[in-house]
């Protein structure tokens, strides 16, 4: 579990690792082999648990929130017509949310 004031980029990059050894899951945040979509990964990375709950943590609340929108806003610069992350997590490869988590985290690093 990630300390609350990781920065945005490195909670994208820590959850896109978990997705790359888990396996990514549709149509819920967790499934029963363990594997997860891109806000369970955040949620699991931060609070320990890819199902939502409410945090206990307001500054965990607040680093996901933080990753959560620095995903959104990679998205839209790259398709301005991005459906909601959840959507796009469905309707994307594993192979793809690994990639734009890792593309958003490096984004921004380069506007940090």
């Amino acid at each position: 579990m990630l300390p609350p004031d990781t920065p945005a980029a490195d909670i994208l990059t820590a959850a896109a690792d978990v997705i790359a050894q888990r396996g990514k899951c549709t149509g819920d945040y967790t499934d029963e082999q363990g594997r997860v979509c891109a806000l369970g990964a955040l949620r699991l990375v931060l609070t320990g648990e890819a199902m939502p709950m409410p945090f206990d943590d307001r500054d965990r609340q607040v680093a996901y929130i933080d990753a959560f929108t620095t995903l959104g806003r990679h998205l839209e610069a790259v398709d301005a017509n991005a459906p909601a992350i959840y959507e796009w997590s469905d309707a994307s490869t594993q192979d793809q949310v690994v990639a734009a988590m890792r593309a958003a985290a490096d984004r921004a690093r380069v506007t940090r």
